[in-house]
């Protein structure tokens, strides 16, 4: 077990350090000019991007029309094969005076999908508006309420998984340690015990489903994105999907996410059995089970997680290996803190009800413990959001002048309420360490601000689903 762990750790240290810079690709040259009027008519339309770039379908994926929507093309687009940050497509010889439209949609090499209409004219000009009419693509853009509820999907079962494991060990785990347990009866502690032990392998078990459902529910969106077509027509489309797959980098990424996402839920599946034993030989309910098999899992979750910050705006920016580990370290401190959030309102519903008289002891000893988790949690947030922003920004006047800027300031502002919350609730458990007997009517007020700082914290995740789609103000 010891040297599959290792190994895992070391797959981790080496993704960490990604080998290139990725990012979103943006048109740096082209011939002619777009959204200018050219003198005679050309013989190829010529783009190149700021990096490496892929067409998915050549035929529709890059054309040109005129005035009336008419392709004018005399061949498919493609990649050059000299340089693939440039894609080419030839022209109908001798093409009157008038506007025309180039069309284009290509994958990133950070696996982004980036659609544009850009009109140039021949003869004297003007250039008029590009031409949108028929045979425009159906499929979302990575802003839609499709693409975003995919993406808030991933990160709530992702996050889900990783922030239940660490409540497990740090916060429930740490809260068994305290003196104020120590004098609790023996039949309580174990009702409380085994109501841990079950309530953690059912989430396990939820998070786990809805993380592989999610993570095709993301395939089926980014699939429809990439092909052009509605996301309830792609569910059929198994060839496009395929396609997708087979030859994008998100494909692989996908991949290489789901298959450690199998591992994890074998992993789990085996701990499980340890810890319950068999009917004929139940095992008593132990604080947070066995060691190895929860590093194993940990390690795998933040592999995955990995794979999420890896192929976002954190591997395009100054630094690329700062800051797509400060990106995990902030993803990973979220998810920790936010499902945290998630496990102890249910804790200070549910312990009091298992164990009457000791119950609300249990309760405030895990409140103690995962306040201090939380305070940690969040000053990771900060350093990691801090480094991430400066990464993102070349101009604080982008914090209101680009949409992502205004994005990301709605987020700073979730993140300013939740936490005055926190720092309420903090000052209330400290309160309660000082009580003998912790009163049912506090516990109750704090499980009400909990989730008032879970329902922000969520929001925040929402608005985060929308900021890693939108292009950062540097670039």
């Amino acid at each position: 077990m010891r040297r599959t762990l290792s190994t895992l750790v070391a797959v981790l240290a080496l993704l960490v350090f990604p080998a290139s810079v990725l990012g979103h690709a943006v048109v740096i040259n082209s011939s002619p000019e777009l959204d200018q009027a050219i003198s005679n008519a050309p013989d190829e339309v010529v783009i190149q991007f700021s990096e490496p770039v892929k067409i998915l379908n050549p035929s529709t994926d890059f054309t040109v029309v005129d005035e009336t929507g008419e392709p004018v093309v005399s061949a498919s687009g493609a990649v050059s094969p000299d340089d693939s940050t440039v894609i080419r497509i030839p022209l109908k010889k001798g093409l009157p005076d008038g506007n025309y439209t180039v069309r284009y949609k290509i994958v990133s090499a950070d696996s982004h999908i980036i659609g544009s209409a850009r009109a140039f004219a021949i003869g004297p000009g003007p250039v008029g508006p590009p031409f949108l009419g028929q045979g425009v693509d159906e499929g979302p853009s990575e802003t839609s309420p499709w693409s975003v509820a995919a993406r808030f999907f991933e990160l709530v079962g992702l996050g889900g998984l990783f922030g239940l494991l660490g409540f497990r060990w740090l916060a429930w785990r740490m809260a068994w340690r305290s003196p104020r347990l120590a004098r609790i009866p023996k039949a309580e502690r174990e009702a409380a015990l085994e109501w841990g032990r079950d309530t953690f392998w059912v989430a396990f078990g939820v998070l786990a489903v809805g993380s592989m459902l999610a993570e095709a529910y993301l395939l089926v969106t980014y699939s429809a994105s990439a092909l052009g077509t509605r996301v309830l027509d792609t569910l059929g489309n198994t060839t496009g999907i395929s396609d997708v797959l087979a030859t994008t980098r998100f494909g692989s990424l996908l991949q290489l996410r789901g298959g450690l996402l199998f591992a994890l839920f074998a992993v789990g599946a085996w701990q499980f059995i340890a810890e319950f034993g068999s009917n004929n030989q139940p095992r008593p309910a132990t604080v947070a089970g066995a060691k190895w098999p929860a590093l194993a899992m940990a390690a795998l979750l933040a592999t995955v997680l990995y794979g999420v910050s890896s192929q976002g705006h954190a591997s395009q920016a100054p630094i690329p290996r700062l800051q797509v580990f400060a990106d995990l370290l902030h993803v990973s401190a979220a998810a920790v803190w936010i499902a945290g959030l998630a496990v102890l309102g249910v804790v200070l519903v549910a312990l009091p009800r298992v164990a009457e008289r000791s119950g609300p002891d249990i309760a405030t000893a895990v409140l103690v413990a995962f306040s201090t988790v939380a305070l940690v949690s969040v000053g990771v947030i900060l350093v990691t959001g801090t480094i991430r922003t400066v990464g993102q920004m070349s101009d604080p006047a982008q914090l209101w002048s680009m949409a992502y800027g205004v994005t990301l300031l709605i987020k700073l502002g979730l993140l300013a309420a939740i936490m005055l919350i926190a720092m309420y609730n903090r000052r209330m458990t400290n309160a309660l360490v000082l009580r003998p007997a912790p009163p049912r009517a506090t516990l109750t007020r704090l499980r009400r601000t909990a989730a008032a700082e879970l329902g922000l914290a969520m929001a925040a995740v929402l608005v985060a689903s929308v900021l890693v789609a939108q292009v950062p103000g540097r670039v």
